[in-house]
């Protein structure tokens, strides 16, 4: 038995309707899909992988989305700073090693 496909019926605040009709290529439902998954993965909810594939689009076309809407989508922490600066301590470390073996 084929599974039907569900959708939810929202009820769109009529002040809205001038700004998503005309100027957009995207369908209302479109939009409404997209715009969600931007809040879910801004709120970080859910992953960039997962939101492009919420809002029906490829990775790549999401991340355009996002960047069209200037908001980052990749997060530079510093957890990742720390790891970095671990790796680079690392290699200099290595590096230093090596140059001493070929004298």
């Amino acid at each position: 038995m084929a599974m039907e496909e569900s959708k939810a019926k929202v009820g769109i605040n009529p002040e809205f309707l001038p700004f998503l009709k005309g100027a957009h290529v995207n369908s209302v439902d479109e939009d409404v899909n997209i715009s969600l998954a931007m809040y879910l993965f801004t709120a970080r909810k859910v992953t960039l992988a997962r939101a492009a594939e919420l809002s029906g689009k490829s990775i790549s076309d999401f991340i355009q989305i996002l960047i069209d809407h200037n908001i980052h989508w990749a997060e530079y922490t510093e957890e990742h700073k720390k790891q970095d600066d671990e790796t680079i301590e690392f290699i200099l470390k290595e590096d230093g090693k090596q140059d001493e073996s070929n004298m």
